[in-house]
């Protein structure tokens, strides 16, 4: 629906520009679609003529906090693997903290399945499960708290500048 200038009869089309939120990138993009194959768009529109529209979800940074927890976990499991594979020392003071992290993580999957050991290399077979299953525990987390608290919150302000404030001549 077009708008009317103030004491005139000429529709005033209004712009909108989006802020990034979970839709993606900044766009602007008419309010009203004109269907007139002679209508052109406006090649450049100032801020006082536009809405900026924010979106965000609140429970965003939750289900963002849910991902990197659970990346962190797959991940040191996963350099524990790679260690362990590669027949790292354990006498040094990375791999000693490396596995004592992920010992606590790996407790419930011990004995589960097979470890194969060729010389100083060991593969825990368990480990990669264990990475498989925090991963799904990790997603299915995140996809839990975006559904339970999912609502878009629009926030809109006039790009005008009120005209009550105004500095005072001296």
């Amino acid at each position: 629906m077009p708008f009317q200038k103030e004491g005139g009869m000429e529709p005033e089309e209004r712009i909108v520009r989006e802020e990034p939120g979970p839709g993606g990138p900044y766009r602007e993009q008419p309010l009203h679609q004109h269907d007139d194959p002679d209508y052109a768009e406006p090649t450049a529109v100032s801020s006082d003529e536009t809405d900026v529209v924010s979106r965000f979800s609140p429970a965003r940074r939750a289900y963002e906090t849910i991902y990197v927890v659970f990346a962190i976990i797959v991940g040191a499991i996963f350099i524990r693997v790679l260690l362990k594979v590669l027949g790292a020392n354990t006498a040094v003071a990375f791999t000693q903290f490396t596995y004592g992290v992920t010992d606590p993580l790996l407790a419930p999957f011990r004995g589960l399945l097979p470890t194969f050991a060729s010389g100083r290399a060991i593969l825990e077979s368990s480990s990669l499960f264990a990475i498989l299953i925090y991963g799904l525990i990790g997603i299915a987390l995140a996809r839990l708290v975006s559904l339970m608290f999912r609502r878009d919150v629009t926030v809109a302000a006039r790009g005008r500048r009120s005209s009550r404030i105004r500095p005072r001549a001296e």
